[in-house]
């Protein structure tokens, strides 16, 4: 199975703990920055790509990686927001979107 994580923060970093333990699991992790949570605390070594995801890019980002389901660390896109005012209700609505308009499986965690 084929996993693409967008975003290594808490909750990120937690799957990735869990989907390690299944050696026929392949997990894609992407964030907006190239020291997450998960490179930090040396869950993985480093990300695979940096990318912003977006509505507008997440299918064809997709189409790319061929992922069987993609899972969205909430958490992530909230500390990418964390200044803006109103952030945590704007990720909130980002990420659904994100779910929605996605071709592929998507679980926002």
């Amino acid at each position: 199975m084929r996993i693409w994580l967008i975003g290594a923060d808490e909750a990120g970093v937690e799957a990735l703990r869990q989907l390690q333990k299944n050696p026929n699991v392949e997990v894609i992790v992407t964030d907006t920055i190239d020291r997450p949570k998960a490179v930090t605390d040396r869950v993985i070594d480093k990300v695979d790509a940096v990318e912003n995801v977006t509505q507008v890019n997440i299918n064809t980002l997709a189409k790319r990686m061929r992922p069987d389901l993609i899972l969205i660390d909430s958490g992530a896109a909230k500390r990418n927001l964390s200044r803006l005012s109103g952030a945590m209700v704007y990720a909130e609505a980002f990420q659904n979107e994100i779910a929605a308009i996605s071709d592929f499986p998507c679980i926002i965690i």
